[in-house]
């Protein structure tokens, strides 16, 4: 066990913050409910477009440095507490994820001042299943974007996206799109811990929940 479970804890569903602030009763639900807060709001970020939850910063190692870009969730799945994403196949970040065993995720909601840290264990889906579910749920203006000819991050002597010409401001028709199935990779983020941080100006309060062969193990921890 990370430390004994104590019973003071901030509510993230309560209606508006002031009243969840002043409210006392709401702070005795205990570390397991602020646990199953937190995929709550992983859930709505993965359904509701205007959710602060919605897009995340991944972090990912490059040998001796940190690289860092916004990915938009797309899907989780909370019995195997699994998130997902896609990227273009070319992209760096897949080799960094295939050569590592691990890597973090970023979550900030500034209107409810939560901040939300995963690591987390990443798999690659390129050729399966999953990959064609999710390819045949992912819409014409996602797609456009995996039609470029040229890999994410190549060097340009003018700025461009690297689309076909006549894409510029329209959609891919269904057919054409599938040109860009080739590129395609969804990215899957098997969470080991969790660490969550409410920002108050009368008192942080931070958490650590961590996922291990025992079940979930958690503790209170100094901001």
């Amino acid at each position: 066990m990370l430390c004994p479970p104590k019973v003071i804890c901030m509510n993230l569903q309560a209606g508006s913050l002031a009243a969840w602030e002043q409210s006392k009763e709401n702070q005795q639900s205990g570390l397991e409910s602020i646990e199953k807060e937190c995929w709550a709001l992983l859930q709505e970020g993965s359904s509701r477009g205007k959710s602060a939850f919605h897009t995340f910063v991944l972090g990912t190692r490059r040998l001796a440095s940190i690289e860092l870009r916004t990915l938009v969730l797309r899907k989780i799945e909370k019995s195997s507490r699994s998130l997902f994403t896609h990227t273009d196949l070319r992209s760096p970040k897949t080799d960094q994820l295939r050569q590592n065993e691990s890597c973090s995720l970023l979550f900030y909601d500034p209107v409810r001042r939560v901040q939300l840290r995963l690591e987390a264990e990443p798999f690659l889906h390129e050729d399966n299943e999953i990959c064609d579910l999710i390819w045949s749920r992912t819409n014409m203006s996602a797609r456009k974007s995996y039609l470029s000819s040229r890999p994410p991050g190549t060097p340009l002597s003018q700025p461009e996206d690297g689309l076909p010409r006549h894409l510029n401001g329209c959609d891919p028709r269904p057919e054409e799109s599938e040109d860009g199935r080739r590129n395609f990779l969804v990215l899957e983020f098997r969470v080991k811990s969790m660490d969550w941080l409410f920002l108050n100006a009368q008192g942080h309060r931070r958490a650590k929940f961590h996922y291990g062969k025992e079940g979930l193990e958690a503790c209170w921890i100094n901001p």
